[in-house]
């Protein structure tokens, strides 16, 4: 019940829904693992849910749904996530500023996990600037690696979320 579109080659979730209880999730997720060793991937997050919802706009990378890192906006917060063997940790939490953060990246360098910001450059990110890094989880597989992108819903919002959109994916290493 939650739309999906391509719209001038950028990927537009929503409307999010409101006043629907339930959790409601749309997005795009390789079918392919890769390795990911000295890998980076980044995505342009055009438009964020609206502040005042708890909409959520996810980028995420791992092997399975039990071990992940992810950067997330909800709720005017940029969030650092991990997920290892199950359980969800918060890594970091900042206010979303959708300039300073228009492009979210997630790095593996030489054992290390980094999730870095950047502005936009024109049709690109400009400078990336590290929110946080720690040792790269054994959990985290970097060999088999999935990518998503999702928007969604997780409880009744009484507050209109808008539309979640990505564009400009890449990954590397």
């Amino acid at each position: 019940s939650l739309p999906v579109n391509e719209t001038g080659q950028r990927f537009e979730i929503g409307p999010l829904l409101l006043n629907t209880s339930g959790s409601h999730y749309r997005g795009l997720r390789s079918v392919n693992s890769y390795d990911f060793t000295n890998g980076a991937a980044y995505v342009e997050l055009v438009q964020a849910p609206a502040s005042a919802s708890t909409g959520d706009a996810m980028f995420t990378i791992g092997p399975n749904v039990d071990n992940f890192y992810r950067l997330f906006v909800n709720a005017g917060q940029l969030i650092g996530q991990q997920k290892i063997g199950g359980t969800k940790t918060t890594l970091f939490s900042i206010p979303y500023d959708s300039v300073n953060h228009r492009f979210l990246r997630i790095r593996n360098a030489n054992g290390g996990m980094i999730m870095e910001t950047a502005p936009s450059n024109g049709s690109g990110p400009g400078t990336w600037v590290q929110q946080y890094n720690q040792i790269w989880s054994s959990s985290v597989t970097v060999t088999s690696m999935l990518f998503e992108i999702k928007g969604g819903t997780s409880q009744a919002e009484t507050n209109a979320p808008g539309k979640v959109i990505f564009d400009n994916f890449f990954a590397s290493r």
